[in-house]
């Protein structure tokens, strides 16, 4: 399997300048061959209408040769490694693979690759390790741009296959992805085994809810930084809008005199405005540091603590799509707390489905298979049925090992009640255990599912010179004004 190992390159402000031209060119060069296929789609699309059966359409092949004739005529493509020059015809051939099997799914918002911008652009790949690069006594070598100054904290086992340079977070980072055997990364299991199987449940009040009782909560990194975020962002923000007046003024300006202005993409940034995007930026990157520690602690416990763990898998573009959730959702980083687990865990690791099949999905039923609806904001589970009272991310990760193993765990015995209670008897148990249970946290407004007021009832109507109407009123003056009429 294919490890990858990141490590962070010291490097001088010089190398730093050089390792930017570089990438420079690699981005020019990667928006050259997008636009060449874009041509060519529409090149092949005109043969088509005019007959021609089978149209020479761009592939890799071709723009491997196409970047070798590129190199003889432009001189910063020239400097680039032939390697380098042929990995970024892969990535630009690999993107139209993804964009082909899209169309092939009917999955929408796929689109071809096109031309990006420059600070999208964060990375180039030597993809043969120990010719033009390798790693070597605490240094990188990278054939034309020479050895790099590297942190290996740790070994890179296994066998080598390929060097990428990133920018990331202000910092130049090397990552090395080697392969290696499955059984010399992931612990191995005996078979007197005794840790217990665990169903999770990841969600948004609690960021991971265990089928015996355990609860991860660990800080909002992204909420407890936006204060900071949001002073040190509108002040960049102002300097932007004075960088564009600043510009707009030199255009007008310099047209009275018959000069030509460059684009507001080609005005160097000031001082003051690059000192500020690195202040925003270190506060993001703190952010997301943070999180990932978590993350990966989170991942460290369940490894060692329990032998298999199953993991409710769900799709989290509505959560990104919902306005109310999206930054609770961006915050908590689900995904990426999955793959961190995914890749400590192994084969230990159970995706399982987020429903049964004939009964409904987990946070809406009970282990008994009955049906229990909820709204988003009922936090607690109470089945009428087989009589189960609990915290309602306790029961859904037990109907998730419930599904993966075929068990639940013992912290559900002290929940059950009599079978058969009524309506009446449910609703007090479920508000004697609401007041008995200690949130986490508040349930922000972020994250109920209100109905929103009619926009008749919510705007502000002007009432002069005439009688105001129900519809301008709140609550409280309504009421007295009903009270009123009655009297």
């Amino acid at each position: 399997m294919a490890r990858s190992y990141r490590f962070r390159l010291d490097v001088s402000p010089e190398q730093s300048v050089k390792l930017h031209a570089y990438l420079d060119s690699c981005h020019a060069l990667r928006n050259r061959l997008a636009a060449d296929r874009l041509h060519n789609r529409d090149w092949c699309k005109e043969q088509k209408r005019q007959g021609v059966e089978k149209p020479q359409y761009l592939n890799r092949s071709t723009q491997y040769e196409a970047v070798s004739l590129y190199a003889q005529t432009n001189e910063p493509w020239s400097n680039l490694h032939s390697q380098v020059r042929q990995n970024i015809a892969c990535r630009v051939d690999e993107g139209y693979k993804r964009f082909f099997d899209a169309r092939k799914e009917g999955r929408p918002n796929v689109s071809p690759p096109k031309e990006i911008e420059r600070k999208k652009y964060r990375s180039f790949t030597f993809p043969q390790y120990g010719t033009a690069s390798f790693l070597r006594k605490g240094k990188v070598y990278l054939s034309g741009l020479g050895e790099f100054a590297v942190r290996d904290h740790r070994k890179v086992h296994g066998l080598k296959k390929t060097v990428t340079v990133k920018w990331m977070h202000g910092h130049w980072w090397v990552v090395i992805v080697a392969m290696v055997q499955a059984k010399d990364v992931f612990e191995a299991i005996p078979a007197n085994d005794t840790r217990l199987n665990v169903g999770c449940d990841p969600g948004l009040t609690t960021l991971l809810a265990t089928s015996h009782g355990e609860t991860f909560d660990p800080p909002r990194a992204l909420k407890d930084a936006q204060k900071q975020l949001a002073s040190a962002q509108k002040k960049m923000s102002r300097q932007f809008e004075m960088r564009k007046k600043l510009h707009a003024e030199l255009v007008i300006s310099n047209r009275a005199s018959g000069v030509k202005t460059p684009p507001l993409r080609e005005t160097p940034y000031s001082k003051r405005l690059k000192s500020q995007i690195t202040v925003v930026a270190k506060l993001h990157t703190r952010v997301f540091n943070v999180r990932d520690y978590h993350h990966k602690k989170i991942a460290s416990v369940l490894a060692s603590k329990y032998n298999k763990v199953a993991v409710e898998e769900h799709g989290l573009n509505f959560m990104i799509r919902n306005s109310r959730l999206a930054k609770s959702a961006s915050d908590r980083a689900i995904g990426g707390m999955k793959l961190l687990m995914q890749s400590k865990l192994g084969d230990r690791y159970i995706k399982t489905p987020n429903q049964r099949p004939g009964i409904g999905g987990n946070s809406q039923s009970c282990i008994c298979e009955a049906t229990v609806k909820k709204e988003l904001q009922e936090r607690t589970h109470a089945c009428p049925s087989c009589g189960l009272i609990a915290d309602r991310d306790h029961v859904s990760a037990n109907v998730v090992q419930l599904i993966a193993f075929g068990t639940t765990s013992d912290s559900l015995a002290s929940h059950y009640g009599c079978p058969g209670r009524t309506s009446s008897d449910v609703e007090s148990a479920k508000d004697t255990l609401a007041k008995a249970i200690v949130p986490s946290r508040k349930v922000s407004a972020l994250e109920r599912s209100v109905k929103r007021r009619s926009f008749a009832s919510s705007r502000r109507r002007n009432t002069a010179g005439g009688k105001p109407t129900a519809e301008g009123k709140t609550g409280r003056h309504l009421q007295a004004s009903i009270a009123g009429v009655a009297t």
